[in-house]
């Protein structure tokens, strides 16, 4: 139960770090640009990477549920998209904030990030560390 609990992290954390830096962008508090965003999602990867809860090697599972998670933050952003003049639930706006050139990179940093982070060699560093 636990390590499902985990892997449902990302789902919760990335849409809510997207929310957060919107909001911080709107109260003039942080001005965002795309560096700021990616910079934090990909401190977010290698954070999640770090704390993986598998015994294996490498956690392949969590690789592919991080870019996952923002491609469906993306493609909901996009789908629930409405201008002035037009309604929400355009599927091609949805696509279209999917799969942006940044986010296709963003998408295969976040990956390759978590995979080295979730590397077992860096996880008993952090073991060795919080048992002393």
């Amino acid at each position: 139960m636990k390590k499902k609990l985990y892997y449902a992290i990302p789902f919760i954390a990335v849409p809510l770090l997207l929310l957060l830096c919107e909001l911080l962008d709107n109260v003039k508090q942080l001005q965002m640009s795309p560096y700021i965003l990616g910079a934090l999602l990909l401190l977010f990867s290698l954070a999640i990477g770090f704390f993986s809860a598998t015994h294996r090697t490498f956690d392949y599972l969590l690789t592919a549920i991080v870019p996952l998670s923002l491609f469906c933050s993306m493609f909901v952003a996009g789908f629930l998209d409405k201008s002035d003049l037009e309604t929400r639930f355009h599927l091609y706006k949805a696509v279209n904030a999917a799969f942006q050139p940044i986010v296709l990179q963003l998408y295969f940093l976040m990956a390759i990030v978590t995979f080295l982070a979730s590397f077992k060699s860096f996880r008993n560093i952090k073991n060795r560390i919080l048992n002393r």
